[in-house]
């Protein structure tokens, strides 16, 4: 018997990546990358899985990290030496919330099963078009982030080629994943549409139609993103899976330092 895992396998049938079907979603999936550094699968997680995820996240918030700071959006070397210190570019986002570290999501959870089944690891790799490997770090291979009331995560690009998220639960308002597509490209910086976003003059912030229960798939070097800040909860809670191209991967411990308060060897 197959083992059982928490995805909607008649909705997303990637246990047999061969089947026609399987081989028509990894497309669709490859293009909405290429398109938009975005593509979406909504229920890729079922309800129950969602529901079950939730409760035992609630029960592990007592031991979650408290990570607040402020940082640029764009790192310093990017920005020109001649722009001014109250230039919007050089404006600091707010990034507030509270980290569950991977050693304390409940080994029943079915977000840690849905993680650590080798059929997402192999969709993934499918669709991101290259090899992928769970990461061996035991604090940061998967974390859960909660905002409550009050939290956000600011404007800023990612440093990694890609960030593979599920959501679990939204807030009844703010929270919203907003983001510019491509908005910056290696002949083109991006610089007066990065301002325009600032200084809330730009009509190109989208906003992802994220419900729980929805696997993300984001490319977040060249699109500008923010989660909005949560105004009324319940708490957003999100799992963040990483993966990397090297088997065995471990993130330094200054990494795992920031993202939960604590150090631990793999």
């Amino acid at each position: 018997m197959p083992e059982p895992v928490p995805i909607d396998l008649s909705r997303y049938p990637i246990r047999d990546l061969e089947r026609p079907e399987a081989v028509e979603l990894v497309g669709r999936c490859r293009d909405q990358l290429d398109g938009t550094g975005l593509c979406l699968l909504p229920g890729f997680l079922t309800p129950d899985a969602v529901r079950e995820s939730v409760e035992t996240t609630r029960a592990e918030l007592s031991s979650a990290f408290r990570k607040e700071r402020q940082i640029l959006a764009m790192d310093e070397s990017e920005i020109a030496p001649d722009v001014s210190r109250d230039d919007p570019l050089r404006s600091a986002h707010r990034h507030a919330m509270d980290v569950v570290a991977y050693d304390r999501i409940d080994p029943g959870s079915p977000v840690r099963a849905a993680y650590e089944w080798d059929g997402l690891t192999e969709f993934l790799s499918r669709v991101l078009g290259s090899r992928v490997h769970r990461c061996a770090d035991p604090l940061v291979s998967l974390v859960v982030t909660a905002m409550g009331p009050g939290d956000e995560q600011g404007w800023h690009f990612d440093d990694n080629e890609f960030v593979i998220s599920l959501l679990l639960q939204k807030p009844a308002r703010g929270g919203e994943f907003e983001y510019v597509p491509m908005i910056r490209a290696d002949d083109d910086p991006g610089t007066e549409r990065i301002r325009a976003v600032f200084e809330g003059a730009s009509d190109e912030v989208q906003v992802a139609p994220i419900a729980p229960g929805t696997l993300a798939l984001f490319r977040g070097t060249r699109s500008l993103h923010r989660v909005s800040p949560v105004t009324e909860g319940p708490a957003r809670l999100i799992a963040l899976l990483s993966y990397d191209g090297r088997p065995g991967m471990v993130f330094p411990s200054a990494v795992q330092r920031n993202n939960t308060g604590r150090t631990a060897p793999a």
